[in-house]
């Protein structure tokens, strides 16, 4: 078969399912004007009338609905404002009892020590910090206490 051939069966198939949508088309027409008009306008009004009352229900129940949320907003409002005043009260004891804490460690603290000298303070070091797993700590208490004056061997 060739592409000519090919082609006009597709062609003719298209043809034939045109044709029948014609005569359904056709049929329907028929029938429409067949019909009164008076029953169409009829259903129209019908579904006018339902949709007018779907439509009344719908205020209804959102009339309903706005005032129950305005009542819930208004009591969200006055909660707000009770939390509010409870977070400021609990803020306010806080301080307080950061006051108390730092008056406290004042009161205890020693009196400061002998200051050192500048030239000292340059030349000494912090001590090594200790690693922070459970095995340097339990080792840690084992070995001497290593800072930057202890003599490390190989070095003068």
């Amino acid at each position: 078969m060739s592409f000519v051939t090919i082609s006009n069966a597709f062609m003719m198939l298209l043809c034939v399912a045109v044709i029948v949508q014609t005569l359904r088309l056709g049929r329907s027409v028929r029938e429409l004007r067949a019909a009164p008009l008076g029953d169409g306008v009829a259903q129209f009004e019908r579904a006018t009338a339902q949709a007018r009352a779907v439509l009344g229900e719908l205020k209804i129940v959102l009339a309903t609905e706005v005032v129950a949320q305005s009542r819930a907003a208004a009591s969200s409002e006055a909660l707000r404002d009770e939390l509010s005043v409870m977070v400021g009260i609990g803020n306010a004891v806080a301080d307080r009892i950061m006051d108390a804490v730092a008056a406290q460690n004042e009161a205890k603290a020693p009196a400061p020590a002998k200051k050192q000298s500048a030239t000292r303070r340059q030349g000494s070091r912090k001590t090594r910090s200790r690693p922070a797993s459970g095995r340097g700590k339990a080792a840690s208490a084992a070995t001497p206490l290593v800072t930057a004056d202890t003599p490390v061997a190989g070095h003068a």
